[in-house]
């Protein structure tokens, strides 16, 4: 039963003020840890947060960062023509000059696709597989046979993001080297992948040019701390967490439309304070495996036990279920939900007549998995069917306002619960 308090909460989240700040965010540009626009996103989460009255922190760390600085790919011979693309994150650059080679199919990029064929200093093209984001193995199978360079195909009409990192849980292993020898690697669409093939059976050869110049080096960011003070239990906290930065692309989905939530949300409850803290947590480096939120763990070591619960709001935007993450598995590593947790939220869906789905993330977690590992209990609420993930169309026209405030609703009254109970 909703009590007078909570059916003014529900009442007071607001589906058109979340989506517009969804929209004031992606104008800010492509979110890449560590750049302009990111520290804006940053900037606006705390600026926001603060008129409501909330206590706001920064917390600084250096990681590594990566950004595209210029470039091309074309077809030189026997045709000339531009092709739009996107460099792997942590693709090393070419020359100033850049590479022209011959272009080679190598099918799916594995080792056996090698067999009978000369690319020793050519330029391979290869097809991303089904949900596939990372490339670092096929980009050394490349190198190891001499390749110049790499262009990846989509199986989507837009080049996707793929990155060149193990994709590891554990940190130490974050970025290795591209073995023998580094060569760059860049994304392009299924329609331009199609006619680069078209061209290799047309023509007895396909001459390409790439040229690539990116900046890899160690950068600022920052975690966002905003918190609601409890009136009973101060020292304790409930946190709603969403990160900021985003995969070089406009992130409307992932992830402003998790911060849109946490900021209505905050709206909201900054007129109805709890007996516990309700911390409003925006982390950077999402995107390089939650290096954020693995410093926040790190930084507060001795605070972590005071933590009752971390919900973290991350792709909410889309079409598809709204799933309770109850696992993420990693290649080194699997994440466990707590069971009470996944119920807790579920029961509270369920109470709003919304309908949730258990499941599990097979490409690993987000912010969520390092409290998990930390040992504080976390949830990660997840809309995991949005075709526009880490691509350029990922922009405001593809969220639905509606799905925010159900979101906000949900875990809004989630977090309130926690922070009375």
């Amino acid at each position: 039963m909703l009590s007078e308090i909570e059916n003014q909460i529900l009442r007071g989240i607001s589906a058109a003020k979340a989506y517009q700040h969804v929209e004031n965010i992606c104008r800010f540009g492509n979110r890449l840890t560590g750049s302009e626009a990111d520290n804006k996103a940053a900037d606006y989460f705390a600026a926001t947060c603060s008129e409501y009255g909330l206590y706001t922190y920064f917390e600084e760390f250096e990681t590594d960062c990566f950004e595209p600085i210029a470039g091309e790919l074309s077809v030189v011979e026997p045709e000339s023509k531009n092709i739009k693309y996107i460099p792997m994150r942590f693709s090393p650059s070419t020359s100033k000059e850049g590479i022209t080679s011959e272009l080679v199919d190598v099918g799916a990029g594995k080792e056996e696709d090698y067999r009978e064929k000369d690319t020793k200093n050519k330029i391979v093209l290869l097809t991303r597989g089904f949900e596939e984001t990372n490339f670092l193995s096929e980009i050394c199978i490349a190198s190891k046979h001499g390749a110049s360079g790499v262009i990846v195909a989509n199986y989507e009409s837009w080049p996707h993001h793929g990155v060149l990192e193990p994709e590891l849980f554990e940190l130490e292993k974050r970025l290795l080297p591209i073995e023998p020898n580094p060569i760059p690697a860049i994304n392009i669409s299924l329609e331009d992948g199609q006619y680069l093939r078209e061209c290799l059976l047309k023509y007895e050869k396909v001459k390409m040019r790439l040229r690539l110049q990116a900046i890899t080096e160690k950068r600022v960011t920052q975690n966002v701390r905003c918190l609601l003070p409890g009136t009973m239990l101060p020292e304790e906290r409930v946190i709603l967490g969403a990160h900021h930065d985003t995969e070089n692309t406009p992130g409307a989905d992932d992830n402003a439309s998790g911060l849109g939530v946490l900021l209505e949300i905050a709206r909201v409850l900054s007129t109805h304070p709890c007996k516990r803290t309700i911390e409003f947590y925006s982390p950077g480096c999402e995107e390089g495996r939650s290096i954020g939120s693995w410093e926040y763990c790190k930084r507060h070591k001795s605070d972590l036990r005071n933590i009752v619960a971390f919900i973290n709001v991350d792709m909410v935007g889309g079409g598809g279920d709204l799933c309770i993450i109850t696992e993420g598995r990693w290649p080194d590593k699997k994440i466990i939900t707590p069971e009470w947790l996944c119920l807790f939220v579920d029961k509270v869906a369920k109470e709003l007549n919304y309908k949730t789905k258990f499941a599990a993330n097979d490409i690993g977690t987000s912010d969520e998995g390092r409290f998990i590992d930390a040992g504080v209990p976390a949830v990660f609420l997840w809309k995991p069917c949005d075709v526009h993930y880490h691509s350029m169309l990922d922009t405001p026209e593809y969220v639905d306002p509606n799905s925010l405030k159900v979101v906000g609703e949900i875990s809004g009254l989630a977090a309130w619960r926690l922070a009375n109970r």
